[in-house]
């Protein structure tokens, strides 16, 4: 009570150094000592405020509360060491969490599901189950399989693109299924219909259906999702023959693709359609992954 009348005499005598001398040796004795002690002393140090500004015209100096006095220099020193190495550790283990969790926490990858393929380490086996797709339900195609990297997943096909409402009768082309990764292309898996190629031949080869660049020119909209493919743009077609049935490669550098200017595909058939294997990468995704995409193109098998 003495120092607030001081305080308040001061104030009066137009001295504000001392007023302010008095209200600073006035707030160390309402400075909390510990954190329990704050809601206490807090609101009578407010109401002290309150009752000196009623009485102190002149000017108006607002008394601080401490409310960190509980730490002494050792404990913030000790506080402040324990905080840096906590986010150190924090810090190293976040990057071993977060690839933990990329490999096994996206279920849509195919590597969460799909089991490894024997001969290629690091790739999964797709093999279409007779229930897989609507050709494959109406008994219009043998089953077929090929390898995916773990990290890509399986995109979604509408009901127009996979042919549920004509299937096994769908006279156009349709797709069967496909995978995606953002980082290295586009994998589609793409039937047409021989008669569609006038083709009368129940179950023809390749060969029967044609030759290589001829079956190229009926196809390659197909492949690219819009326009026929020119001869310039076709970089390499070759025949090759895995057990006992033959299969068209090409690759293709067309830049008016749907999925990208790089194109890898293989054709064969299935009963009667003609099935491609297909892939398209942008110039990025190709620098990435070109030999990962060479690698699913040749497992393809149906």
């Amino acid at each position: 009570r003495d120092s607030a009348t001081r305080c308040r005499h001061a104030a009066a005598q137009r001295s504000p150094s001392r007023a302010l001398r008095c209200l600073l040796s006035f707030e160390k004795m309402f400075a909390v000592s510990t954190p329990s002690s704050t809601t206490s002393r807090v609101p009578h140090a407010r109401a002290l405020r309150s009752a000196d500004r009623r009485h102190v015209k002149a000017f108006s100096i607002p008394i601080p509360v401490r409310c960190s006095a509980a730490h002494s220099a050792d404990d913030r020193v000790s506080l402040t060491r324990r905080g840096v190495l906590s986010t150190t550790l924090v810090a190293s283990l976040l990057p071993a969490f977060a690839a933990d969790a990329g490999e096994v926490s996206d279920s849509k990858m195919v590597g969460a599901y799909l089991p490894e393929a024997a001969s290629e380490p690091g790739f999964y086996a797709f093999v279409a189950s007779s229930t897989r797709t609507p050709a494959l339900r109406a008994g219009a195609l043998n089953p077929y399989r090929v390898h995916i990297p773990a990290q890509w997943k399986e995109a979604p096909v509408s009901n127009a693109r996979s042919g549920n409402y004509c299937q096994p009768r769908c006279d156009e082309a349709t797709t069967e299924v496909q995978f995606t990764d953002p980082g290295s292309g586009v994998l589609q898996l793409i039937i047409i219909p021989t008669t569609k190629l006038l083709i009368a031949k129940n179950e023809p080869t390749i060969e029967d259906v044609g030759e290589i660049y001829g079956i190229l020119d009926a196809i390659s909209p197909a492949i690219t999702g819009s326009v026929a493919v020119e001869r310039e743009e076709v970089q390499s077609a070759t025949s090759v023959a895995i057990d006992g049935k033959s299969y068209y490669k090409y690759e293709l550098l067309t830049p008016f693709a749907d999925a990208g200017v790089h194109s890898l595909s293989v054709v064969s058939t299935n009963k009667n359609y003609v099935f491609i294997a297909t892939i398209g990468a942008s110039e990025k995704q190709w620098a990435r992954a070109e030999g990962e995409l060479r690698k699913i193109v040749d497992s393809f098998r149906c």
